[in-house]
């Protein structure tokens, strides 16, 4: 059984500043699955709730790579959130970078987020990412305590 966390959900009015409906994503910014395992889709800079097309001035992100990286980990927090869980419950982080020059950047900002908890994580160089003026996505996996059940 999965539970797609969609902006209808309750958690989502609490969590979310400015919900624009889901029909205006294409895709579940989280999944809960049997076993309470949480896929966390790829978050950017961009709001976490966004039209879909893109309206270029919605989209607006700060130009370094490292004010990008905290909102991308902001932004998978309140996914994350909204499906029950906390950055401690992450296990498993991917990271897509278009500037690897710049990993010690994210490394500072990403330090400061997960603080001790160090879930296993790639770092991997891409060409482009969806908007030509992004850096940086993180997708991440999360498993729920039995508690939180």
């Amino acid at each position: 059984m999965k539970h797609f966390v969609t902006p209808e959900d309750t958690a989502w009015s609490e969590q979310l500043a400015e919900n624009t409906g889901s029909d205006a994503m294409p895709f579940a910014p989280a999944v809960v699955t049997r076993g309470r395992t949480v896929w966390l889709s790829g978050a950017t800079a961009y709001p976490l709730v966004h039209a879909h097309p893109h309206d270029e001035a919605e989209l607006r992100v700060p130009a370094g790579i490292a004010e990008q990286t905290r909102a991308c980990l902001d932004n998978l927090a309140v996914a994350l959130r909204a499906a029950g869980g906390t950055t401690r419950d992450i296990v498993k982080v991917t990271i897509f970078n278009t500037d690897m020059d710049a990993q010690d950047e994210v490394n500072e900002v990403y330090a400061e987020f997960f603080g001790t908890h160090r879930p296993a994580r790639s770092h991997v160089g891409v060409h482009r990412l969806v908007g030509p003026e992004l850096k940086i996505e993180i997708e991440a996996v999360a498993v729920l305590d039995d508690e939180a059940a």
